[in-house]
């Protein structure tokens, strides 16, 4: 029977020795590939963020700049300078019942010339019941962000203007007689206009 020398068994051995560690080593390389392109997607991400954010904060210069008009730039444009609350505004029955369920304001943002002009604009509409306690006097406010205020823009032969309804937010006030406080800054000029008038409003029975 033929054995095996020792010089054989140890190349054995070492072939052995050197599959294993071949075969452990796979898996690590493998990994540090995967580490690898994720750093660079990371990378490449990080980049891409850096550049839009550039771009952002440069479309904002710009827009700035756009809305910096001078005074002399201001006079050959039209824009509101004024705000208008129509005399049609008051208390209005939403439901057809007994009893006003709001009030309803015709907003009309003016030239110079005293004419109304279709521009966009964050409006805000706030009431109060002046014959209340101090700490009691709001009924409620209504905010119209500019892009969402298009659509309640009113424009016929005769009359032009926002109609905003502000509902009870709370069930109807105490007293009929209301206070309404209305502003306006137009989009493209950040120009701030307000307006105040008063109305009468009917509660239920």
């Amino acid at each position: 029977m033929c054995r095996p020398s020792p010089h054989s068994l140890t190349l054995v051995c070492v072939a052995t020795a050197a599959l294993w560690t071949g075969c452990a080593a796979t898996p690590a390389n493998e990994y540090e590939r995967q580490i690898s392109r994720l750093e660079r997607t990371i990378a490449e991400k990080d980049h891409q963020l850096v550049a839009q954010k550039a771009t952002i904060d440069e479309l904002h210069r710009r827009l700035a700049t756009a809305r910096a008009f001078t005074p002399e730039q201001l006079a050959h444009i039209f824009y509101p300078e004024t705000l208008v609350i129509d005399s049609l505004t008051g208390g209005a029955d939403y439901d057809g019942q007994p009893g006003d369920d709001g009030v309803t304001v015709y907003l009309k943002p003016t030239d110079r010339a005293g004419d109304t002009v279709k521009v966009a604009g964050d409006i805000r509409i706030t009431l109060y019941d002046l014959a209340n306690p101090p700490d009691q006097t709001l009924v409620g406010e209504y905010v119209i962000p500019a892009d969402q205020a298009g659509p309640l823009w009113y424009g016929r032969l005769m009359t032009h203007h926002y109609t905003i309804r502000c509902p009870w937010l709370t069930g109807p006030p105490r007293h009929a007689e209301l206070t309404i406080r209305a502003s306006f800054v137009d989009y493209l000029t950040q120009r701030a206009m307000t307006a105040q008038t008063t109305c009468t409003v009917e509660l239920p029975p």
